[in-house]
């Protein structure tokens, strides 16, 4: 099974996860083991076919009701189809799992987060298993919903005692002190942190995206350019490319969305991004010819048609 298991797995690390279905249920046939039927719903999970995810997490348990493999699967397909109090019951049965324990504690705070169950969180929180700071951040986000502004702060400071710099603790405490002190405050302080060589790029991001918000675009745009110097960082890349678009640098912006959907061509922003751009500065063919390259190296990606049909639309009657 290792050998075929080793397969199953490189599959799903190229993203082919309709195919690594397809070979967990070939696997299922040869040993009619569960561990096959419980390895196709994890990958009609990642698929996001989360209805096909759910019976096979059923059918396992169908067979081994104590499989806690099998009840992770069927947390995180209900999860998918947004039956959160489901789904939240099938991560409380995993949590004792030594091995899954991490993730139940964060379906089970996923879900409440989705349910709004901002006590109730914050009550179950002294029992999760594992260490405090794999879930402190859904503390604070609890804090925050309850508008207990000043605690969630503290909370978040003391965090970043223990973990310094750490990305989403800095991004929830701007929010929380936007939230106390105004954004110009806030924009001023993070102004200075940036100022500070040996601080990491995250403050640099979470300058230019205040920048964004505050309608400073060309500050954040100089931002930007401090922090990403190569299209392999393609999230600083992304909120580059969209703010050059908003800031009637379309001429910039066009072709950095070109090679940022060369890489990522199912984002749903950038596409939409580069249309309302092409249309702009009257680029309009300039863009279905692009579309039609970009299909030439996608041709799986069906949602390029529909791209290229509302750019030609834009161009009227041919």
């Amino acid at each position: 099974m290792s050998k075929e298991y080793d397969e199953f797995k490189k599959l799903i690390s190229y993203k082919k996860f309709r195919q690594a279905a397809l070979f967990a249920e070939e696997q299922y046939f040869i040993d009619k083991s569960t561990f096959w039927i419980t390895q196709q719903a994890h990958a009609y999970i990642r698929a996001g076919s989360y209805e096909k995810a759910l019976e096979r997490a059923r059918e396992a348990l169908a067979r081994e009701p104590d499989n806690s493999y099998a009840l992770m699967s069927g947390a995180d397909a209900l999860f998918g189809l947004h039956r959160f109090n489901e789904a939240l019951e099938y991560y409380k049965e995993t949590i004792n799992h030594v091995k899954l324990q991490k993730r139940a504690v964060q379906g089970i705070c996923e879900c409440l987060i989705q349910l709004k169950q901002w006590q109730q969180l914050i009550d179950d929180y002294v029992t999760f298993p594992g260490p405090e700071d794999d879930y402190i951040l859904y503390k604070i986000k609890a804090l925050s919903a309850l508008e207990k502004t000043d605690e969630a702060i503290t909370l978040c400071k003391a965090t970043l005692t223990r973990i310094p710099d750490n990305p989403p603790i800095l991004w929830e405490l701007t929010e929380l002190e936007i939230k106390r002190d105004g954004i110009d405050y806030v924009i001023e302080q993070m102004g200075r942190l940036t100022k500070i060589s040996s601080l990491p790029p995250v403050y640099k991001e979470i300058y230019a995206s205040l920048c964004r918000r505050a309608g400073k675009n060309n500050l954040a745009l100089k931002t930007y350019e401090k922090i990403g110097t190569g299209i392999q960082d393609l999230r600083i890349q992304k909120k580059k490319a969209f703010t050059l678009a908003k800031t009637g640098c379309e001429e910039e912006a066009i072709p950095l969305i070109e090679e940022l959907l060369k890489i990522d061509p199912k984002d749903i922003y950038l596409h939409s991004s580069y249309g309302a751009a092409c249309s702009r500065i009257g680029a309009v063919q300039k863009g279905i010819d692009f579309y039609y390259s970009l299909l030439a190296l996608f041709p799986g990606e069906k949602r390029i048609y529909g791209y290229i049909s509302r750019l030609k639309k834009k161009l009227g009657p041919q």
